[in-house]
């Protein structure tokens, strides 16, 4: 809410720096986002008076003479279309300086002399958004009831001498949602009492009630109100309107339209005006939509229907979607003579719902959806028709139709002062805090201790003593309750040996070269389930923002796939990333969150480069990183097992799914063809990802790592050359190696693989290098070989290889 400074001196005596005056109100609990003053940054800008105007042939100018209050006029050359003779209109002098800090200088255009500019309300700092429409590709030209002459500076007249406010309001403070509502409240922080004005109004047309029939539904509307006027002349606004409006963020439209939004900045009573053409049969119904029915807004934007929306008919067709926005079938036009008012109280769920059905979100409808004072609303109504009739010359006709009328009852709450000084640490005594209650114009009856407070229904937030204890502590001030020690018994900060563990995982994997990632926990039913090896029930959310933010994650790896699409996107191919985070499932009837940690690899191991050509990564590549983190963290690698699987979302043959001592870890491949063939920033690239449960893994990991020497004595390698049955894996054969090799066998690598033409369908070639190392003395060849016949007679007898 855009409150003006100079506005909100109508109801109060302020003398307070508006800055100053932002922050009493921020410590006060209604965060003052800005105070801006529109006029900062501007010089030399003054009203003109256009003494003549010419075309100048050839081109879209035009050659004027202004009268800016100086002996003579000056003269400038203008390209705005809406230019002429006669008009008042905002003048940029040599040496001014406009929005944006441009600087205005004497110069020639075409070659004829232009001492200045004519500017439009944009050129000098106005959003496009409040400039009316009717000067929205011109300069602005000042109405005829300005009270201005040439030469006089354009602050004062156009609002720029004033500070507005910018109260950041959270939902509970809608109140707070019109200039009374803030008066209110700037008037508890500085102890006054607003000057609140009511309104007398004097009808003075003919009765209309009783030849119109309104049929409400009260439980849509609880308070609906019409008022009638006829013979309205629909112009301008007056220019001191128009200045309000658009220094609450609001474009002037006309005075009819511009009426109904004033009254909604003044009492937070969101209002709407018809054309009484709408209502030809004199009929109106307040009832929920069909399903299927159309209404074209006023914005020109077509919408359907559904029976959730409220709409206000003429009986058979919708002419409003209640408390958003009005149809264009309705529409106040310039030959518009009689208006129906309208101000209700709407169902604020509905109205929240079908503003964000329709993406349709208005000022009305925000207020509707936080609230709005119930007692408003015939003050409102009477504002509009008495406005109208000063700005409008409308007649009023007689009588006030209330089709409901609910009334709210004021809400009463009993609380102790000891109660209050308790919970806020304070020791204000009962006069105090009643003259606390009466800074915020809350009747408060006091005994003793005790203390009855009614609550004005404009403050529809507060309902419990919670409530009244908050208000004390913040129009008493924050910064003046004492702060204190907490009694508690003293703790020392440190972490659990899991979160350490978990630390020093994700150290050694920054240290790979690898670049953490943050993702959504919530996403779609299906990718909270992809790339699971045992999926289990899924956590889903009750009231979910959209489909795509429904479950909640049982795994890591849908988010790094989102974030390598939306890097790829970008031409960011070369990707090394992590995440650690948690999943989360429902198995059993319980909710379990586990601890994983899943990374994602994309493009080359190194850029390419003079030095050597690229290497694509690949499934090994990132296997070996894997392993590298096992070594780091002290885990054995004959405790763990990589068994080629199948899983949903990952490559059916590039994927594996890892054990350590049989129990599952995780899993390690590449993303599917399926996958990144649907994204097209993905398509053509190969993801390959590994992922792996941490309190699985965390059991397994050792304290530390302990460096020892090089050996002193060098090692044997002996070459191994077998054929197999592809149904045998090299883990089996590893097993075996490593059984049978002795207490000298150092390490066993795969050198070699072979599938093809030279040996049959059914078998593969595998080659191994055996290293063997005695740390204490030189090996000899003798004790190297008979290890190596071990092997051998025991590949032969347990998995019938072929020693080549």
């Amino acid at each position: 809410m855009l409150v003006s400074y100079n506005w909100l001196k109508d109801f109060l005596d302020l003398d307070i720096d508006p800055k100053d005056l932002g922050e009493k109100i921020t410590r006060t609990g209604v965060e003052i986002a800005s105070v801006e003053h529109p006029q900062d940054g501007l010089k030399k800008l003054v009203v003109g008076h256009v003494l003549d105007c010419e075309d100048i042939e050839g081109t879209h100018l035009h050659l004027t003479h202004v009268n800016v209050g100086e002996e003579e006029a000056l003269q400038i050359v203008c390209g705005a279309p809406n230019v002429a003779a006669g008009q008042l209109v905002i003048v940029a002098l040599p040496g001014a300086r406009v929005a944006g800090n441009h600087k205005i200088k004497k110069g020639k255009i075409r070659g004829i002399e232009s001492l200045g500019m004519i500017c439009g309300l944009q050129e000098i700092g106005f959003p496009d958004s409040v400039v009316p429409k009717e000067f929205a590709d011109g300069i602005y030209v000042f109405p005829e009831d300005a009270e201005v002459k040439p030469g006089d500076d354009v602050y004062e007249a156009l609002g720029m001498d004033d500070y507005i406010l910018d109260f950041d309001i959270t939902p509970n403070r809608a109140d707070t949602l019109s200039m009374e509502g803030a008066a209110y409240e700037v008037a508890a922080i500085v102890d006054q009492k607003p000057k609140i004005e009511e309104v007398v109004l004097k009808e003075d047309g003919n009765a209309w009630t009783d030849g119109f029939e309104a049929k409400i539904d009260e439980k849509l509307a609880p308070k609906f109100y019409l008022r009638k006027l006829s013979n309205v002349k629909v112009s301008s606004s007056p220019l001191w309107m128009q200045r309000r409006l658009w220094n609450a963020g609001i474009r002037p439209i006309n005075n009819v339209v511009d009426v109904t939004n004033y009254v909604m900045l003044l009492t937070g009573q969101p209002m709407h005006a018809y054309d009484a053409r709408s209502f030809a049969d004199n009929k109106l119904e307040v009832r929920l939509a069909n399903d299927g029915e159309k209404l074209t807004l006023l914005n020109d934007k077509k919408v359907e229907l559904d029976s959730h929306d409220i709409v206000i008919t003429n009986g058979e067709k919708p002419v409003m979607m209640a408390g958003v926005m009005g149809g264009k079938n309705s529409e106040v036009e310039a030959d518009t003579t009689d208006v129906i008012l309208e101000a209700a109280i709407f169902d604020g769920t509905l109205v929240r719902k079908s503003a964000l059905r329709h993406a349709n979100r208005t000022e009305a409808s925000s207020r509707f959806e936080k609230g709005v004072n119930w007692d408003n609303v015939e003050k409102a109504i009477n504002m509009a028709a008495l406005l109208l009739r000063n700005d409008a010359s409308a007649t009023i006709e007689a009588g006030l139709l209330k089709a409901t009328d609910t009334k709210r009852p004021e809400t009463e709450i009993e609380i102790t002062g000891s109660y209050i000084n308790k919970v806020l640490g304070t020791e204000l005594s009962s006069d105090e805090i009643v003259k606390i209650f009466d800074q915020l114009n809350f009747k408060c009856a006091s005994a003793g201790d005790k203390l009855t407070v009614t609550v004005p229904n404009r403050r529809w937030d507060i309902s419990i003593q919670a409530d009244l204890v908050e208000e004390v502590g913040r129009i008493y001030g924050y910064d003046n309750i004492k702060s204190t020690q907490p009694l508690l018994a003293e703790t020392i900060g440190g972490y659990t040996e899991f979160e350490s563990k978990i630390r020093r995982i994700k150290k050694f994997v920054e240290g790979q070269g690898m670049l953490e990632t943050i993702s959504y926990s919530l996403t779609s039913p299906e990718k909270a389930i992809r790339y699971t090896m045992n999926p289990k029930s899924v956590v889903e959310v009750e009231w979910p923002l959209n489909s795509s933010r429904s479950a909640l994650r049982q795994n890591l790896i849908t988010g790094l796939v989102d974030a390598a699409s939306y890097n790829m996107a970008r031409k960011e191919k070369q990707l090394n990333l992590f995440e650690q985070s948690r999943v989360y499932d429902h198995e059993g009837g319980s909710y379990n969150e586990r601890e994983h940690l899943a990374a994602l690899f994309a493009g080359e191991t190194f850029d390419a480069n003079w030095q050597h050509q690229g290497e694509a990564i690949d499934f090994y590549y990132v296997k070996g990183k894997l392993e590298e983190l096992f070594l780091a963290l002290g885990i054995d690698q004959d405790q763990v097992e990589y068994k080629a699987e199948v899983v949903s979302g990952m490559h059916p043959t590039r994927t594996a799914a890892i054990y350590i001592n049989k129990e599952y870890l995780g899993l390690i491949g590449m993303i599917d063809r399926v996958v990144t063939l649907a994204d097209k920033s993905l398509r053509g690239s190969e993801l390959y990802v590994y992922e792996l449960d941490l309190d699985v893994l965390s059991q397994y990991i050792t304290k530390g790592m302990t460096a020892k020497p090089a050996p002193k004595f060098p090692s044997i390698e002996r070459d191994l050359s077998l054929l197999v049955d592809k149904k045998i894996s090299s883990r089996q054969i590893e097993n075996v190696i490593k059984a049978n090799g002795g207490k000298y066998l150092h390490d066993v690598k795969v050198i070699d693989v072979y599938e093809g033409s030279h040996i049959d369908n059914d078998a593969k070639s595998l080659a191994y290098k055996l290293v063997f190392l005695n740390e204490k003395d030189t090996l000899t060849d003798e004790v190297v070989t008979n290890s190596v016949d071990k092997i051998t007679d025991a590949l032969v007898e347990e998995l019938e290889v072929k020693v080549r």
